[in-house]
């Protein structure tokens, strides 16, 4: 029997008249709550709670007392003996001199079992326990050893822990309920926070924000109005943010692959920036996986050691742990540096030692600017090009004096002016084309300021036959390779669609040997009339100046993609999910082979760590179905998992960039990775719904926005009386 208090008391014996203040399993250790609050939680609880859950978080001397009658306990135990026992097994039981747990009965009969893979003893949960033996003293020790055994038994450990979390959630639930206005008031100050850093505003505006929504009539609560509140919201709600993700990624056991580079920032700190390509919601019938900012981390060492151990702290620290990595990793994508690629210390072979089955990728778009660079070290007059452009680009970006003068002949000329840039830099391929295109544009501007300024050296240059074959020839060349580069800079860029691009542009470019293409054309018929955008050419003659050979140009950039991009041993992944593309496949070939293709599933089923026997048994039917069965979509979502490059880390490096400007530069690298998150993976702020992310803060024990003994705000000090004067009257 229990007393009449109203407060959760302990059971005690009837007429004691001993009242035990505790909460009877609930008690809350939440900071800055006070006792009202609590006390208010459980009176809610007891008033609102069903029947059921009421008997499902009752105590386990409260269910003896309920059900067991004086003679119920089993006939060998005496009552010195049944008190012993139940005061060291809270969950006992009895019935019909049979014994039973608590614990299990309970969690059985709410399903729980089923949900987490658990199994319940049913003659525990039953109360079907009985003694064996002939005499009273094997009795007593069946059933000691019974009862013992079942304590130690898996099945009632883990009915213990789900019993504890079920109360300490509905304790929860009840304390949030209370604080229903406070939660409400909360939520628009978390809102705001989100605002400023998805809108990338400094945090100080934060305080601004808040003003003006308390002008506007809301409230806003009374603290969480500083600069440093806001840092610690945006903190926590990319914190649960993340830890949703990587739950989500793990609880589906999807395949993932990471993406890694290393930078500086403005502050002068080596980061590593770690992104996740996965298929989030498989289970909602996506294939096309999708780029994840992870996080941005501070290095301690930029050693390959450093790296390594940098990424794995990182993962695990996020819950991704080596036990999942090793099933469910795919590939590293990375840039070509030898910290990352080194055969023998870097990354690259730290990784495949500690998970042998990975695919280290180096990042095609830096292996198109490596096979651009051989080119232009084997070609000599590329030199010569580029250091021509160069000086253009230092005589307009240097000099804005230059660059007024150069807009007024554009303008006199109509002509639209381009920026010129550098060409074949440390930028990628498809800049230089843009400022190879922008000298062909603006060529007669570029003449007439040569004119009009006596820069005699350049016009001589730029009005040169060799100069106009040279810039036709890389307006050709740079066009093809530009497309190329942003081709594979996109997201749902796969492996086969990769490898299909590069070895049409290897095609193309045999083929201009013998065909030029449009532009060279125009420089060569330019040069034949001495005659270019309306200005008049001359020829120069000159054995160390020559224009570039077309055809040994094609060959050298042709021979250099196949050396860098199809050459590599990575590139029989492609050469295997070629047999998934059905314009591959001969005519009728369901009628002829129906082993067709099977050498190639079962590479890829063990390159990717994938059942044999199951992909292939869905290839089949997927040559007779022509569409995707269910069993064949883990090998496709695992290939297009594989990230072709690594430009979406360069997208981070662009908006870190932004984030750290020079009045920026002391925020910590924990704040820029949280302002990261949410600028490239957070929701709109439309679709932003921070209750969750307040009832998370709440239950830390963290201040509400409406907790009146704590500091506030300090707000601007107003005593100056003559700006005052003069505020009023503006």
């Amino acid at each position: 029997k229990v007393c009449g208090c109203i407060t959760a008391c302990h059971p005690v014996p009837r007429n004691t008249g001993q009242h035990n203040n505790y909460t009877g399993g609930y008690r809350f250790k939440m900071k800055r709550i006070t006792s009202y609050f609590l006390a208010e939680a459980l009176v809610t609880k007891e008033a609102k709670t069903s029947s059921e859950e009421i008997k499902t978080s009752t105590t386990a001397s409260e269910t003896f007392v309920d059900e067991c009658s004086d003679n119920d306990w089993p006939s060998c135990w005496t009552v010195e003996q049944k008190t012993d026992f139940c005061s060291k097994n809270e969950w006992l039981w009895f019935k019909e001199k049979k014994l039973g747990c608590t614990v299990c009965r309970n969690v059985g009969s709410l399903g729980v079992e089923a949900k987490m893979g658990m199994k319940i003893s049913t003659q525990w949960s039953n109360g079907e326990i009985t003694c064996y033996g002939e005499d009273r003293k094997k009795q007593l020790t069946s059933l000691r050893k019974k009862i013992f055994d079942h304590k130690e038994s898996a099945g009632h450990q883990a009915a213990l822990k789900i019993k504890k979390e079920a109360e300490k959630e509905t304790l929860d639930n009840a304390v949030l309920k209370c604080l229903k206005r406070d939660k409400l008031i909360t939520a628009k100050v978390f809102r705001t926070a989100y605002k400023v850093a998805k809108a990338n505003q400094s945090f100080n505006n934060f305080e601004m924000e808040v003003d003006l929504q308390e002008l506007n009539g809301v409230d806003m609560g009374c603290i969480l109005h500083s600069t440093n509140a806001c840092i610690n919201i945006v903190n926590h709600i990319s914190i649960e943010m993340r830890k949703n993700m990587v739950k989500e990624i793990v609880c589906s056991e999807s395949k993932i692959s990471l993406m890694i580079d290393e930078s500086t920032t403005l502050s002068q700190k080596s980061t590593l920036i770690v992104y996740i390509r996965s298929c989030v919601q498989e289970g909602m019938g996506m294939t096309e996986p999708v780029n994840l900012f992870l996080d941005l981390v501070e290095l301690e060492s930029v050693t390959a050691k450093g790296v390594f151990d940098a990424l794995l702290g990182c993962l695990k620290f996020h819950g991704i742990t080596e036990e999942y990595l090793k099933d469910y990793l795919v590939s590293l994508t990375c840039d070509g540096a030898s910290v990352m690629l080194g055969c023998k210390r870097g990354v690259k072979r730290l990784l495949i030692d500690k998970f042998p089955s990975v695919i280290v990728w180096h990042c095609a778009n830096h292996r198109l600017e490596l096979s651009v660079a051989d080119t232009v070290k084997v070609i000599s007059g590329i030199n010569r090009f580029k250091s021509f452009l160069d000086k253009l680009y230092v005589l307009y970006h240097a000099s804005p004096k230059n660059s007024r003068e150069l807009h007024s002949c554009a303008e006199i000329l109509e002509v639209e002016l381009l920026k010129i840039g550098r060409v074949l830099s440390t930028r990628w391929v498809s800049s230089s084309f843009r400022s190879v295109f922008a000298v062909w544009n603006i060529y007669e501007a570029l003449v007439k300021h040569f004119e009009e300024c006596t820069y005699e050296g350049l016009k001589k240059k730029i009005t040169s036959t060799e100069f106009i074959l040279d810039l036709g020839l890389m307006c050709d060349a740079l066009q093809e390779l530009s497309e190329l580069s942003l081709d594979l800079q996109e997201r749902n860029m796969d492996l086969y669609k990769a490898n299909q691009k590069i070895t049409a542009l290897v095609q193309v470019f045999e083929e201009r040997r013998q065909n030029a293409g449009t532009y060279y054309k125009r420089a060569t018929t330019a040069a034949e009339n001495l005659s270019f955008h309306g200005v008049v050419l001359h020829k120069k003659n000159s054995p160390n100046d020559p224009p570039i050979d077309p055809n040994a140009f094609y060959k050298t950039l042709k021979e250099s993609i196949e050396k860098r991009l199809l050459a590599n041993e990575d590139a029989e992944l492609a050469q295997w999910a070629h047999i998934l593309d059905q314009k591959q496949w001969p005519e009728n070939v369901t009628n002829h082979q129906i082993t067709f293709g099977e050498m190639e599933i079962r590479k890829l089923s063990n390159r990717l760590q994938l059942n044999e026997r199951e992909m292939i048994r869905g290839f089949r039917e997927y040559l007779m179905e022509k569409t995707y069965p269910e069993t064949l979509l883990p090998l496709i979502r695992a290939i297009h998992t594989i990230p072709i490059s690594s430009s979406e880390c360069e997208r981070g490096f662009s908006q870190m960039n932004l984030i750290i400007t020079s009045t920026r530069a002391s925020l910590m690298t924990k704040t820029v990775s949280s302002l990261l998150f949410i600028r490239l993976v957070g929701p709109p702020l439309t679709f932003f719904d921070p209750s969750k992310y307040v009832d998370s803060w709440l239950l830390r024990g963290r201040h509400s926005a409406v907790d009146s003994q704590s500091r506030k705000r300090k707000r601007d000090d107003l005593s100056d009386e003559n700006m005052r004067r003069l505020w009023k009257l503006l």
